[in-house]
């Protein structure tokens, strides 16, 4: 287990800690991921624990937005926070590696749990996660910069880049961004593991890890234009992988580049994302699960733009602050990101007041990236265990903090 940090250290010096250790990733579309699904669940209880009284539902949290903490009782209780979210941690079995940051007094940072049992590698500060929906933060953030160099406009509608499909003419980018279109999604929950997703009946025998990125990516995106939009008329909120998906093309097709080589010379590179990229490589971590089920969305293609960001918590923290002090889009841009238009949902990312959320799942990886617009609160949450659920962990510590708010 790595040592909560208690001084008031920045975020740069935790990055600067995890950037010493780690290589490069690899990024490069045409290597093969490597995924290992095992069917042992792993769990590291303690036993004994203390657990803060806190309510029994992660959900019954008061409103994000209408909590503000005391900075002095953060300060003052340092210890008491730490071990409490220690416990939180241990009690309910999460496993992986997670960060948090109170204020400018208190940053911690833990891992445990197992990146690679055949190669006897535990999960650390430096392993690499698949991030699930995270990545359509990273693709929102691509869109606005593109947005700001005159590469593409927001209210054009997208028949430019996709002419032969039938509903491109009435499907606006800002509302591919919004997930207003009507577009069905490509992704589904599985039927026998609840807490699992697939892609479509339709695509589950074309998608597969066997198969190139072009071919499971081409299966994809054809079943995407094909299909008709289910609500034509009031273009009304409705979660959908699938705008991402296709905000991936036109990122391609706008920039004249592969949608991983414009994240990689616009985001990666300018904030030295070193572990970040959209292939497995070594130091990522294995899929863990309690039942044995299908990787597809792992495989090569298949989480693209939408799904298929990989990173660390090093790495997160960096695009974390790089978003909020303007180096990658500017201040308008961030703004209108961070905007919600309806149902919680900015682009690419979930608002609540000053609060901005991700939550990611793809298979047995979860992950959540939680922070305030005034950098006083960040929590990252990375897992590869299907057991574990970030989510859960960050509702119960923010449960907790309810008795350090003004």
């Amino acid at each position: 287990m790595i040592k909560p940090i208690k001084s008031p250290l920045c975020l740069l010096l935790v990055s600067a800690m995890l950037f010493a250790g780690c290589s490069s990733g690899d990024s490069k579309q045409d290597s093969e991921t490597t995924t290992e699904a095992v069917t042992e669940t792993f769990t590291d209880y303690p036993q004994e624990t203390m657990i803060p009284d806190i309510p029994a539902s992660p959900d019954s949290a008061i409103d994000d937005s209408k909590i503000k903490l005391n900075t002095l009782e953060i300060k003052n209780n340092l210890n008491e926070i730490e071990s409490t979210l220690d416990n939180l941690i241990s009690y309910h079995g999460f496993l992986g590696s997670v960060y948090a940051k109170l204020g400018n007094d208190f940053e911690y940072l833990h891992a445990n749990g197992i990146a690679n049992k055949g190669a006897h590698i535990n999960n650390s500060v430096y392993t690499r996660f698949y991030t699930g929906s995270v990545t359509k933060l990273l693709t929102a953030v691509a869109v606005m910069k593109l947005s700001e160099e005159k590469k593409l406009s927001l209210d054009s509608t997208i028949d430019k880049y996709f002419p032969d499909c039938s509903y491109a003419k009435s499907v606006t980018i800002k509302q591919l961004l919004t997930m207003t279109s009507g577009i069905p999604d490509y992704v589904v929950s599985s039927e026998i593991f609840s807490s699992s997703n697939v892609v479509v009946a339709a695509l589950s025998d074309k998608v597969n890890s066997g198969n190139s990125f072009e071919k499971n990516h081409s299966a994809i995106l054809g079943w995407i234009l094909s299909q008709k939009l289910t609500d034509s008329k009031t273009k009304k909120f409705s979660y959908s992988d699938s705008n991402y998906y296709l905000l991936g093309e036109i990122i391609a097709k706008a920039s004249g580049k592969s949608y991983e080589k414009y994240i990689d010379d616009t985001v990666f590179k300018p904030l030295y994302m070193t572990k970040s990229g959209f292939v497995s490589d070594e130091s990522t971590a294995r899929p863990y699960v309690g039942n044995s089920k299908s990787s597809v969305l792992l495989s090569h293609g298949a989480g693209y733009s939408s799904l298929g960001f990989i990173s660390n918590v090093s790495d997160l923290l960096k695009f974390i602050d790089g978003l909020m002090s303007y180096q990658i889009i500017n201040k308008d841009s961030f703004k209108a990101i961070i905007t919600d238009y309806g149902d919680g949902y900015g682009y690419g990312a979930f608002v609540n007041g000053d609060r901005v959320s991700c939550i990611g799942k793809t298979d047995a990886f979860s992950a959540k990236l939680s922070f305030t617009t005034d950098k006083s609160q960040i929590f990252v949450a990375l897992t590869n265990n299907s057991e574990s659920d970030p989510n859960f962990i960050h509702r119960l510590f923010r449960n907790y903090l309810v008795k350090f708010r003004n």
